[in-house]
């Protein structure tokens, strides 16, 4: 695979439905191919309390497999790590680093790295925080020989779209579509059960908008150089 594919990665279900599911949907109906990786089960995020662990994850997997359907994404990748524990190591570097170097994607969507402020406990929870670093680091892996060489080669990402940014410089209009981005949380019914008052408090308090009402998904971009030698 090369170019026209794009990666989102989350640490949970319902991440990367926060971050860019509309972008994703854009890109996708330019003709390209999009993917998915959640690193966690997101199983200790579960609203009902009367499922065994394994019960909620199988929940959690099958919601957000739904809702990649319905945004039209190819495949999701399940890490399988334990939702609340993600720790950055060589082993989740790695394993990111291989789907990359096998997708080849052009464009990758993921929490920033770069936002530290710890303003929002949700925001800024230590999974976010840990597959930010995770990501940003598999993508300069992937454009080395030598780090995890495979049978697939090198891969230079071309860009990254970083949700979840206090500094946000790119922004897409998602006025359009805010009905879409809201009705793509029906899908995680453990964790919004009270859809509809979640949703009026997303619009009205998470989902950026600007002064004449419209909405927005924000992003830092960062372009991916090769140094020259």
């Amino acid at each position: 695979m090369a170019d026209k594919t794009i990666l989102a990665i989350g640490a949970h279900p319902d991440d990367i439905e926060f971050g860019c599911p509309v972008t994703v949907r854009n890109y996708i109906g330019q003709g390209y191919t999009a993917y998915y990786i959640i690193a966690t089960n997101g199983e200790n995020g579960f609203k009902k309390k009367s499922m065994t662990r394994q019960e909620r994850i199988s929940v959690r997997k099958k919601e957000q497999m739904k809702a990649a359907s319905i945004v039209g994404v190819k495949k999701v990748f399940f890490l399988d790590y334990k939702d609340g524990f993600l720790e950055y190591t060589d082993e989740l570097r790695k394993k990111l680093t291989m789907i990359i170097k096998e997708l080849k994607p052009e464009i990758i969507f993921s929490f920033d790295p770069a936002n530290l402020e710890f303003d929002n406990i949700n925001l800024n929870h230590r999974d976010h925080r840990t597959i930010a670093r995770a990501v940003f680091d598999a993508v300069f892996a992937a454009k080395n020989d030598h780090i995890y060489p495979d049978r697939n080669g090198k891969h230079m990402v071309k860009q990254m779209l970083f949700f979840g940014a206090h500094k946000p410089d790119y922004k897409v209009d998602i006025t359009d579509s805010l009905q879409f981005k809201l009705d793509i949380f029906r899908c995680f019914d453990s964790q919004f059960p009270n859809y509809n008052n979640f949703a009026a408090f997303l619009k009205e308090n998470i989902i950026p908008k600007d002064e004449n009402g419209r909405y927005y998904e924000e992003f830092r971009k960062v372009d991916v150089v090769q140094i020259s030698y």
